[in-house]
Parts: C-alpha cells; sequence; structure tokens
C-alpha cells in the first residue's frame, strides 16, 4: 500500500508550508477576532512545535522530517523562504533556532478534576505579515524545485506533503498548472500530495471539509474550483484519520476547506501531518 514508507531518520519526511502575505490576509478570520495572518501564523507555528515535541526521545530531537515554510505576498511578486537564507532544513535545527519566545496561557485540567491555567514559553519561527499582492505561482514554483531536488536525495521517502494557506486568487497567473506538475512528482512511495485551507472573513456560511466533488462546492466561486482542483485525493490513511474524527469523508475526497476558520484550519494542519507521524520508526 502507497503511503506507507516508515520514517527514520536516514529515510525523513518532508513538510512544505506555503503562507498567504497579501494584504487581504489583515482582515478578521470568519468567526474569530485576530486576523487571518495571525491566525495562519500562529497555527502553524503550533504544528511545527507539535512535530518537534512527537521527534523529541532521550537523546534529543530526532531528525524524522524536513521543513520548509515558504511566503508569498510580503514582497509584490515574489515568494521567499521564511527561514532566512535556508530553504528546506532538519527539523531538530527548527528545534535550536526559533525565531523567538513568547508567553502563553492555556487551561489545563488537573488530576483532581479542576482546570488551572498554566503559563508556558512557545517557541515562533516566522511572524504574521499581511502585505502586498498574491504571488501564489511564484510559491508552488519554489517549493517545486525544492521537492525536486529533496527527492533526488530521498527517492524512497514517505511522499512530500504541501500545505498551502490562503484567502484568495493568486495575482501572477494561474497556479494550477504548477500544483498539477508537483501532485505528479513521486517517491517509491507514493505522489507528493497538496493540501489547501482556503480562509474565510465570512461568519454565517458553513465550511466545506474534504468535499468529494466539485458539487459540493458554491456554484459559480472560481477560486474555489481552482483550489479545488490544486488539491491531492486523501489516500487511505488519511481518509481512515478523518473518518476516526466523524468527518464525512469517501474515496475521492480532497485535500481541500472551503470557507474555512480557526477550527477547520487546525483540523487540516492536523489531519494533514498525522498520517506520517503515525509512521515513525
Amino acid at each position: 500500500m502507497a503511503y506507507a514508507s516508515e520514517i527514520s531518520r536516514r529515510n525523513p519526511g518532508l513538510f512544505i508550508f506555503l503562507i498567504d502575505q497579501s494584504r487581504s490576509m489583515s482582515h478578521k478570520i470568519g468567526g474569530g477576532e485576530r486576523s487571518k495572518s495571525q491566525e495562519a501564523s500562529e497555527a502553524v507555528n503550533r504544528q511545527i512545535y507539535e512535530l518537534i515535541y512527537r521527534c523529541t526521545k532521550t537523546d534529543g530531537v530526532r531528525e524524522y522530517f524536513d521543513i520548509g515554510i515558504i511566503g508569498y505576498g510580503s514582497k509584490a511578486d515574489e515568494a521567499t523562504s521564511l527561514l532566512g537564507d535556508s530553504s528546506i532544513v532538519p527539523i531538530s535545527k527548527l528545534a535550536e533556532t526559533p525565531l523567538r519566545m513568547v508567553k502563553r496561557k492555556e487551561k489545563l485540567t488537573d488530576p483532581d478534576g479542576n482546570e488551572v491555567e498554566t503559563e508556558f514559553e512557545f517557541p515562533v519561527w516566522f511572524e504574521p505579515v499581511a502585505n502586498s499582492n498574491t504571488p501564489m505561482v511564484s510559491a508552488f514554483e519554489m517549493a517545486r524545485t525544492w521537492i525536486d531536488d529533496w527527492l533526488a536525495e530521498h527517492p524512497n521517502s514517505y511522499p512530500p506533503i504541501i500545505i498551502n494557506i490562503s484567502d484568495g486568487a493568486a495575482t501572477d497567473g494561474d497556479p494550477l498548472e504548477k500544483a498539477k506538475q508537483i501532485m505528479g512528482m513521486k517517491s517509491s512511495d507514493g505522489n507528493v500530495l497538496i493540501w489547501n485551507c482556503h480562509l474565510s472573513e465570512l461568519k454565517g456560511a458553513p465550511p466545506v471539509v474534504f468535499p468529494a466533488s466539485e458539487s459540493d462546492l458554491p456554484a459559480g466561486d472560481r477560486y474555489a474550483k481552482q483550489l479545488y482542483e490544486m488539491s491531492s485525493p486523501l489516500p487511505e490513511p488519511f481518509l481512515n484519520i478523518a473518518a476516526e474524527r466523524s468527518l464525512n469523508v469517501s474515496p475521492g475526497s480532497r485535500g481541500y476547506v472551503f470557507n474555512a476558520g480557526l477550527d477547520e484550519l487546525l483540523e487540516l494542519l492536523d489531519i494533514g501531518t498525522r498520517a506520517p507521524v503515525d509512521n515513525l520508526q
């Protein structure tokens, strides 16, 4: 069965996060109080923190994953690595080099069943930005180049996964062809996967989670249709995880959420990274 390769220090997995940093990301996320850029950056930073936790053993952070983060929109027509001069880096390096640490509060339940608030330090690797246009084509081309080089060194790896978080349409052309090129790339264990989270400003309209057909999307929304076509069908391990969460999925469901609020963003990130993490050796 494809998407079953064990992930080890000799045979790591790869996640690439694409983050829309266009000016419209300054608007509040649907149903929330903070901007889409704040929620997207917070969610991805948390997901990286969770991956580091899963890779931490008694001997330190094991290099089970490589990570790349691409921002698009901080400059008019360019995509850039959000890890400085680096492109793809081992997860152990991320663990050692956060941009800064911030204090966070979290409510937990103690052994007696009482709810208590605890404070902890949370690492941040990149900041929220909402600045210019939406050069999504440039972002996917950068990701394609990175993956091409990475697969040459890891031909038998668990297939790389791209998670794209955006609220709108590309301003530098049609990204569909780039996405199709990437989804046609493969390791011996299966094709590269692309997940898309389409953020919302709407408060009343329900999200569409992992649709199996274009007919599940709002009629006439060409950007929803485009991002749906840019999203991979969910392989069986991901379908199983989504079904465990009581989500309505079926063979053909795609890694796409339309009109996503914060809850849907967090769920997409969690399910999108869960299956590879379950394959750690």
